[in-house]
């Protein structure tokens, strides 16, 4: 062999180790978010002013894009919507002898209560809302609130996470959308908690730890 052979089979044999030693790029995946689990929606349609259940209670769920979902209530005026996504709701209840009811709530919730008042009877209809909890805060301290709508005939009913919750200076005290009071710095605010078309408000003094 000579060495022009020779050396031609040295420049051949380094230029394939080059090409096998370069690396590989590595690939790489990107996790996909987790959907929300759903939830249920259950709760009970009573006799307005009393916890006497409506049975047989028709009832129709509307959600944000108007797909419909129906129901009827137990013996016990009971109901349960299974497998809903978070969002916002409306709820009908019809009943023979009552006055039919219409609601709107946020999923999710713990239950719901609807009442209906008979017809014939002097109707019932929403004062206010009352808030319950502390009327001082330590800032860093957290403090759960709760909110009832009182009824003309004097009747009240816990609303305290189906209400929509407001702060008027977050920066002092802030709310959760269940109702939960966190106090940030010093200072004084308002809460305010909403249900269909009353609210109430609740002053809130934010103190040094």
């Amino acid at each position: 062999m000579s060495l022009r052979t020779l050396f031609l089979c040295l420049v051949v044999t380094c230029a394939s180790c080059s090409h096998s030693s370069s690396p590989t790029a590595a690939s790489s995946t990107t996790a996909t978010p987790a959907e929300p689990a759903p939830s249920a929606l259950t709760g009970r349609v009573v006799q307005a002013g009393t916890a006497n259940g409506i049975a047989q209670a028709a009832l129709t769920l509307v959600d944000s894009s108007g797909n419909v979902t129906a129901g009827t209530t137990d013996a016990a005026g009971g109901f349960s919507f299974p497998n809903l996504a978070a969002g916002t709701y409306s709820l009908q209840a019809v009943a023979a002898g009552y006055v039919t009811s219409a609601a709107t709530l946020s999923l999710p919730v713990t239950s719901f209560t609807m009442q209906l008042a008979a017809e014939g009877s002097a109707p019932v209809s929403t004062l206010t809302v009352a808030i319950t909890g502390p009327a001082t805060l330590a800032v860093g301290q957290s403090r759960q609130l709760t909110a009832s709508v009182v009824y003309t005939d004097g009747s009240t009913k816990d609303v305290t996470n189906v209400a929509t919750w407001k702060s008027t200076v977050s920066p002092v005290a802030a709310v959760s959308t269940s109702g939960l009071l966190t106090a940030y710095s010093i200072g004084t605010t308002a809460i305010t908690a909403a249900f269909q078309d009353v609210s109430g408000s609740f002053q809130v003094t934010a103190t040094a730890p």
